[in-house]
């Protein structure tokens, strides 16, 4: 399948004049917007990805589990041996 160059060209120059508009608009509304309105904007994109974003599947939620296990064992065992050697934290 070939792709038309020319109209693909054109796409592309109209998508960095649209982004290009996009950030200028963002810059002049970062000077009118409260620092409350701006982080309504923050927690919406937040809330935004979060919506998007996929599903963690069970086996990527079982290694986090298991790497904060370990982690905490970890602590665990410095903290004993601090204990052990009398230095307070």
């Amino acid at each position: 399948m070939q792709i038309d160059k020319e109209l693909y060209r054109k796409a592309y120059a109209s998508l960095r004049e649209w982004s290009e508009a996009e950030r200028l608009e963002r810059i002049r509304d970062a000077r009118r917007l409260t620092p409350h309105e701006r982080w309504q904007q923050f927690v919406g994109l937040v809330s935004f990805g979060l919506r998007v974003a996929p599903p963690e599947s069970e086996r990527l939620h079982d290694q986090k589990m298991a790497a904060l296990d370990r982690y905490y064992e970890r602590v665990r065992r410095m903290e004993a041996r601090r204990g052990a050697h009398g230095k307070a934290t």
